[in-house]
């Protein structure tokens, strides 16, 4: 039954190689990593750790069966965005130069699906890249896709943490395809580095020190946020604990799909309502967030 997950994903047709895991979520081992992993969620919520950006739903986060009834089978994806164009050197995180994954990736996701029900017509899907309550990157880990950061990503042994992670859960019970765990060397690099301080050391962060998040966050910022936004340098997402890390040399980049922007100016966007900034920037990640937030961040930037 794996063999046709396989053919569903080279039928994409991509000029570059996919990773993919299939877990069997019926599987003791686990159910009892699902179990331990609900308790950290729970901490976390109760340590109100849970950001606005974050669901507080810890069963739908965890259990599969939240999404799809009788869910057997999770894939688990890695959908590279590193291309040689990509730059450090901008103000936007290397993810949201190219084309917005949530729409790239749940294109890609959809025609994995519309493969495979041509062999199961009457079985049951659920897919999701960011936007779904899964916990994508625990599945990725625990699946052996890439090993984990101290700085809580993933890191896949070819594109580094320079992915993006999909998932499809069925009710088919596929056979499974997973690899050892692995976890990064604690060379701590990215703790040292961290604008925010967010990174504890332990594979945990702080999300409301992260400058990620507080790039996204709405509403007025406070000094110390101001503050990590200009160590940051960044006016949507963050890429410090990235760029210091050294499993991210020397991976593998992939052809562009689409222009990449590196920066944004104010005058790029000054006369453009929000209406016109939602259109101008439709298939760009941070467009979500609308014009307020990324025209706040600049300013906080040219204040600098």
């Amino acid at each position: 039954m794996s063999s046709i997950v396989k053919k569903s994903i080279l039928n994409l047709n991509l000029p570059y190689e996919i990773e993919y895991a299939i877990l069997n979520l019926e599987d003791e081992e686990l159910l009892k990593s699902q179990q331990d992993f609900f308790g950290f969620l729970t901490n976390r919520k109760n340590d109100n750790l849970i950001t606005s950006l974050e669901s507080d739903d810890i069963n739908s986060r965890v259990f599969a069966q939240n999404v799809l009834e009788n869910a057997k089978s999770i894939i688990v994806i890695l959908f590279p965005y590193l291309t040689d164009e990509h730059s450090k050197n901008g103000n936007l995180s290397m993810y949201c130069m190219g084309m917005d994954y949530h729409i790239s990736v749940k294109d890609m996701l959809c025609e994995i699906v519309k493969y495979i029900k041509n062999f199961h017509k009457d079985s049951g899907f659920y897919s999701q890249s960011d936007t779904g309550t899964l916990n994508e990157r625990f599945f990725a880990f625990y699946s052996g896709l890439g090993r984990l950061g101290i700085n809580s990503m993933i890191f896949s042994d070819i594109y580094g943490s320079y992915v993006n992670i999909g998932l499809i859960v069925t009710d088919l019970l596929l056979d499974e395809k997973k690899y050892d765990k692995k976890y990064c060397d604690q060379c701590m690099a990215c703790v040292k580095s961290c604008p925010g301080g967010a990174i504890n050391g332990d594979f945990t962060i702080n999300s409301y020190r992260c400058a990620s998040y507080i790039t996204q966050k709405k509403g007025e910022l406070n000094e110390h946020e101001q503050g990590i936004i200009k160590k940051s340098k960044k006016i949507f997402g963050c890429d410090v604990c990235q760029n210091v890390c050294h499993f991210n040399n020397n991976v593998k980049t992939i052809p562009k799909n689409c222009d990449i922007i590196k920066t944004i100016k104010n005058e790029d966007i000054d006369e453009l309502s929000n209406k016109k900034f939602k259109e101008k920037y439709i298939s760009r990640a941070f467009n979500f967030r609308g014009k307020s937030v990324i025209k706040r961040n600049l300013d906080i930037l040219k204040d600098d």
